[in-house]
Protein backbone atom coordinates (compact mmCIF):
# COMPACT_ATOMS: atom_id res chain seq x y z
CA UNK A 1 0.00 0.00 0.00
CA UNK A 2 3.18 2.29 1.11
CA UNK A 3 4.30 1.75 -2.39
CA UNK A 4 1.18 2.30 -3.99
CA UNK A 5 1.16 5.64 -2.60
CA UNK A 6 4.63 6.40 -3.12
CA UNK A 7 4.05 5.57 -7.05
CA UNK A 8 0.76 7.79 -6.67
CA UNK A 9 2.59 10.68 -5.50
CA UNK A 10 5.34 10.06 -7.91
CA UNK A 11 3.06 10.67 -10.69
CA UNK A 12 1.22 13.73 -9.03
CA UNK A 13 5.16 15.22 -8.59
CA UNK A 14 5.80 14.19 -12.75
CA UNK A 15 2.76 15.82 -13.28
CA UNK A 16 3.43 18.73 -11.81
CA UNK A 17 6.94 18.53 -13.11
CA UNK A 18 5.78 18.28 -16.44
CA UNK A 19 3.12 21.19 -15.97
CA UNK A 20 5.72 23.88 -15.36
CA UNK A 21 8.10 22.59 -17.73
CA UNK A 22 5.40 23.03 -20.32
CA UNK A 23 4.72 26.55 -21.08
CA UNK A 24 1.19 25.90 -23.19
CA UNK A 25 -1.86 24.55 -22.24
CA UNK A 26 -1.84 21.62 -24.25
CA UNK A 27 1.00 20.46 -22.22
CA UNK A 28 -0.28 21.26 -18.99
CA UNK A 29 -2.84 19.07 -20.27
CA UNK A 30 -0.91 15.96 -21.20
CA UNK A 31 1.24 16.64 -18.08
CA UNK A 32 -1.81 15.82 -15.69
CA UNK A 33 -3.09 13.39 -18.00
CA UNK A 34 0.26 11.29 -17.89
CA UNK A 35 -0.26 11.84 -13.76
CA UNK A 36 -3.06 10.38 -13.98
CA UNK A 37 -2.09 7.49 -15.83
CA UNK A 38 0.51 6.92 -13.72
CA UNK A 39 -1.41 7.18 -10.60
CA UNK A 40 -3.62 4.73 -11.94
CA UNK A 41 -1.20 2.38 -12.86
CA UNK A 42 0.19 2.49 -9.31
CA UNK A 43 -3.34 2.09 -7.50
CA UNK A 44 -4.45 -0.50 -10.02
CA UNK A 45 -1.95 -2.97 -11.65
CA UNK A 46 1.12 -2.68 -9.34
CA UNK A 47 -1.41 -4.23 -6.73
CA UNK A 48 -2.73 -7.11 -8.73
CA UNK A 49 0.96 -7.97 -9.84
CA UNK A 50 1.75 -7.88 -6.17
CA UNK A 51 -1.26 -10.48 -5.41
CA UNK A 52 0.04 -12.59 -8.26
CA UNK A 53 3.20 -12.60 -6.90
CA UNK A 54 2.24 -13.32 -3.21
CA UNK A 55 0.56 -16.45 -4.56
CA UNK A 56 3.11 -17.42 -6.55
CA UNK A 57 5.15 -17.44 -3.46
CA UNK A 58 2.71 -19.43 -1.43
CA UNK A 59 2.79 -22.25 -3.96
CA UNK A 60 6.82 -22.09 -4.44
CA UNK A 61 7.12 -21.96 -0.93
CA UNK A 62 4.27 -25.09 -0.12
CA UNK A 63 6.10 -27.27 -3.31
CA UNK A 64 9.16 -27.06 -1.20
CA UNK A 65 7.60 -27.36 2.35
CA UNK A 66 6.13 -30.81 0.99
CA UNK A 67 9.48 -31.79 -0.86
CA UNK A 68 11.38 -31.60 2.39
CA UNK A 69 8.67 -33.37 4.89
CA UNK A 70 8.72 -36.29 2.16
CA UNK A 71 13.32 -36.19 2.22
CA UNK A 72 12.68 -36.27 6.35
CA UNK A 73 10.57 -38.70 6.32
CA UNK A 74 12.47 -41.05 4.21
CA UNK A 75 15.41 -40.01 6.02
CA UNK A 76 13.94 -40.90 9.27
CA UNK A 77 12.64 -43.96 8.07
CA UNK A 78 16.24 -45.29 6.81
CA UNK A 79 17.44 -43.97 10.01
CA UNK A 80 14.98 -46.64 12.06
CA UNK A 81 15.81 -49.31 9.89
CA UNK A 82 19.36 -48.74 10.40
CA UNK A 83 19.09 -48.77 14.08
CA UNK A 84 16.74 -51.87 14.15
CA UNK A 85 19.80 -53.87 12.20
CA UNK A 86 22.00 -52.71 15.10
CA UNK A 87 20.04 -53.15 17.96
CA UNK A 88 19.27 -56.83 15.89
CA UNK A 89 23.63 -57.58 15.32
CA UNK A 90 23.99 -56.32 19.25
CA UNK A 91 21.72 -58.68 20.97
CA UNK A 92 22.29 -61.48 18.13
CA UNK A 93 25.19 -63.07 20.62
CA UNK A 94 22.37 -63.15 23.46
CA UNK A 95 19.23 -64.09 21.28
CA UNK A 96 21.53 -67.38 20.34
CA UNK A 97 22.37 -68.29 23.74
CA UNK A 98 18.91 -67.86 25.48
CA UNK A 99 17.79 -70.54 22.38
CA UNK A 100 20.71 -72.79 23.24
CA UNK A 101 19.81 -72.50 26.90
CA UNK A 102 15.91 -73.05 26.34
CA UNK A 103 16.83 -76.28 23.98
CA UNK A 104 19.18 -77.63 27.00
CA UNK A 105 16.10 -77.00 29.57
CA UNK A 106 13.79 -78.99 27.39
CA UNK A 107 16.11 -81.58 27.20
CA UNK A 108 16.62 -81.78 31.02
CA UNK A 109 13.16 -81.63 31.46
CA UNK A 110 12.56 -84.61 29.49
CA UNK A 111 14.93 -86.81 31.83
CA UNK A 112 13.39 -84.97 35.03
CA UNK A 113 10.09 -86.13 33.76
CA UNK A 114 11.46 -90.07 32.73
CA UNK A 115 13.50 -89.86 36.44
CA UNK A 116 9.97 -88.68 38.46
CA UNK A 117 8.42 -91.83 36.15
CA UNK A 118 10.91 -94.15 37.13
CA UNK A 119 10.51 -92.86 41.24
CA UNK A 120 6.44 -93.33 40.70
CA UNK A 121 7.29 -96.79 39.41
CA UNK A 122 9.69 -98.22 41.76
CA UNK A 123 7.05 -96.11 44.56
CA UNK A 124 4.56 -98.80 43.18
CA UNK A 125 6.71 -101.59 43.09
CA UNK A 126 7.96 -100.83 46.87
CA UNK A 127 4.01 -100.19 48.01
CA UNK A 128 2.73 -102.64 46.03
CA UNK A 129 5.40 -105.55 46.68
CA UNK A 130 5.23 -106.39 42.75
CA UNK A 131 7.40 -105.90 39.37
CA UNK A 132 5.29 -102.61 37.51
CA UNK A 133 7.82 -101.89 35.71
CA UNK A 134 11.77 -103.24 34.30
CA UNK A 135 13.77 -100.71 36.33
CA UNK A 136 16.13 -98.84 34.04
CA UNK A 137 13.23 -98.23 31.52
CA UNK A 138 12.32 -94.69 30.38
CA UNK A 139 9.14 -93.88 29.03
Amino acid sequence: MAASAAVGAGALGLGAIVSLAATSAAADVTGILMAGVIAAVGFFILPARRRRAKEVMRAKVTAVREKLVRALRAEFEREMTRGRQRIEGAIAPYSRFVRAEHGKLIAMRGELEGIAHEIRALRVRIEGGGPAEAPGSRG
